[in-house]
């Protein structure tokens, strides 16, 4: 009966979120679109999830076509999420999200640094790796009784649902391929643009900020407008 209920819900709010989102479209500006809220609810922001289960989120597959006219939002901003997403998939979510944006707007993307991932093997006994490591398996693999970088390397990937990792240069690609312009990497929680500054709450979500900072990088970029 639960699964049922829960089918039904599913449903409803797959007809139910473009209403919502109509609504957000008439009644706020700027507008400013997150993809893949989960419990970060964002102040004046349309909060949409693939599980709307908080309140004040609304439904979005970020696989499928965003049922959001064109050229409608001012920001876009998607934090963890494209890494849970196969590669095409997270291609498309950026084709939608330049789509979707007004000339000018930004999206801004957060997401693990393979970069980062990789150096935990590489450079173990380093200061920021070394703390990072022994974080992880305190947390996550406890059990496991050792300070371990392959255990934290498959964490990163097995543990925590990984589909695909980002570099730098992947990453970049993968925003000019969309045909977004303007592309460059900022630190978390660091933005020349007031709406987009302070935003990433990911450390608060994994319960360590200064872990988040290690693994995460930071990337905006501009819809640069008609072709």
């Amino acid at each position: 009966m639960a699964s049922l209920r829960f089918r039904i819900r599913q449903q409803y709010w797959r007809w139910a979120a473009p209403g919502r989102i109509r609504d957000y479209l008439r009644d706020h500006a700027p507008r400013k679109l997150q993809i893949g809220a989960g419990h970060n609810l964002l102040p004046g922001w349309l909060n949409t999830t693939l599980y709307p289960l908080a309140q004040g989120t609304v439904f979005l597959d970020a696989r499928l076509p965003f049922p959001i006219p064109n050229a409608q939002f001012d920001y876009v901003f998607s934090e963890h999420v494209i890494e849970h997403l196969e590669f095409d998939e997270a291609a498309h979510l950026l084709d939608e999200a330049r789509r979707i944006l007004r000339p000018g707007g930004r999206l801004r993307i957060a997401t693990p640094d393979l970069g980062q991932i990789i150096a935990l093997y590489t450079q173990p006994e380093a200061e920021a790796q070394n703390a990072y490591i022994r974080w992880i398996m305190d947390t996550f693999r406890p059990a496991v009784g050792e300070y371990n970088p392959a255990h934290v390397i498959n964490q990163s990937f097995h543990g925590w649902r990984h589909k695909f990792i980002y570099d730098r240069a992947t990453l970049m690609n993968a925003l000019n391929a969309a045909g977004l312009v303007d592309i460059r990497r900022v630190q978390p929680g660091c933005s020349e643009d007031e709406h987009l500054r302070g935003i990433e709450q990911h450390g608060q979500t994994v319960g360590s900020e200064e872990a988040m900072r290690y693994e995460t990088m930071v990337f905006e970029a501009t819809n640069p407008g008609a072709d």
